[in-house]
């Protein structure tokens, strides 16, 4: 379960409950993550500020990269996930029919604790992201 104090270490705390919506970057509103059956996430609400660097702290296993992952779609990607609630960024519903899910990655990035790569070569994961920006030709972008 994911606990927010958002003050801890500021000198100069800041009411993100009041935080207006041209100065939030990120809202999330009762946002619930499932696998399967299985309720992962529990109705998250938090603001984070424009220009503010955050971070998630807490135990193994209390949900941090489980938001990070629907932040930027990745539990798309896993069967039986599914998210109620919203997720905002910048103003726009990042569920939305109409987000480009490629360019919300791009926006939004992930580091993991351990290697992820997908079930392909070594060659075909390192190039991935070359393929997604639309270059045919890897070895003839390199050597430009």
């Amino acid at each position: 379960m994911i606990s927010i104090n958002a003050n801890i270490g500021l000198l100069n705390p800041v009411d993100l409950s009041a935080l207006p919506d041209e100065k939030t970057a990120l809202a999330i509103r009762h946002l619930n993550l499932f696998y399967g059956n299985t309720q992962a996430l529990f109705d998250i609400n938090m603001r984070i500020p424009k220009g503010k660097v955050t971070a998630f702290i807490g135990p193994s296993g209390c949900g941090k990269s489980t938001l990070l992952r629907c932040i930027n779609r990745m539990n798309d990607l896993v069967d039986g996930c599914r998210v109620e609630g919203e997720i905002s960024l910048h103003g726009t519903n990042v569920y939305d029919e109409a987000v480009d899910v490629p360019a919300l990655r791009r926006s939004v990035g992930m580091v993991f604790q351990r290697p992820n790569p997908f079930p392909k070569s070594i060659y075909e994961n390192v190039i991935y992201g070359l393929r997604l920006q639309g270059v045919k030709n890897v070895r003839t972008w390199m050597m430009q």
